[in-house]
């Protein structure tokens, strides 16, 4: 009578934890905090209308290292909230092309002054990081197929 019938966990240890939705969402907005970092070092270089003198170039690339830094630390702390899912790539590759969008769009706000509908754009994007609603969707679009465990 063998099967698919589950085996009983004996084991005196609790069984490690899957990890949560925070590591997405902290990998989408450390990719949001990169792309806007090499987005302002690379305006601070091209336009010339992006700051005034000197003065403003410098603090624009001072702005582009600190959220170099910030994504950098978010990407580490993503990493070690994951546990012992780090080797599953359904935590990164979603969130990282979030984390671009979301990032080029905060950019494009902040280099063009545009109108306060679009304030809420990013933060709606970024629900699309949690893990249910992923399924959710994956689960609308593709009904037969399971590609979770």
């Amino acid at each position: 009578m063998t099967g698919t019938r589950k085996r009983r966990n004996n084991a005196p240890i609790r069984p490690p934890r899957p990890a949560t939705t925070v590591p997405d969402i902290v990998f989408a907005v450390g990719m949001a905090l990169l792309v806007m970092a090499v987005v302002f070092f690379a305006a601070s270089f091209v336009d010339e209308t992006f700051s005034n003198g000197d003065a403003g170039t410098v603090l624009a690339r001072l702005f582009a290292g600190t959220l170099g830094f910030s994504a950098l630390c978010a990407f580490l702390l993503g990493l070690l909230l994951l546990r012992s899912d780090r080797n599953r790539i359904d935590h990164y590759i979603t969130p990282l092309l979030l984390g671009v969008a979301i990032g080029g769009i905060e950019s494009w706000m902040f280099l063009g002054a545009q109108p306060p509908a679009f304030m809420l754009a990013p933060l709606l994007l970024l629900v699309f990081a949690l893990r249910p609603i992923r399924r959710w969707l994956s689960d609308t679009v593709r009904p037969g197929h399971r590609g979770r465990k």
